[in-house]
């Protein structure tokens, strides 16, 4: 069995179609509708650090042209 994750930033008519044809095709077992997902704190947490330092001016810039020498 094989399991996919669609994340979607449609509007709710758009994703019931979606769904529908999904459906229709016979091969889905089960559908997790929920409007809530959870994210790893760990990760929110690190990406948060990031965003402030980045705001802080606090990032290295890569100089694409000597990237590989």
């Amino acid at each position: 069995m094989c399991t996919a994750t669609i994340t979607y930033d449609k509007n709710r008519r758009e994703i019931d179609l979606l769904l529908s044809v999904i459906k229709k095709l016979g091969a889905v077992v089960s559908i997790d509708n929920s409007e809530d997902c959870e994210y790893n704190p760990e990760i929110v947490h690190k990406v948060e650090e990031g965003r402030a330092a980045y705001q802080r001016g606090d990032y290295d810039v890569l100089d694409v042209d000597n990237l590989w020498k």
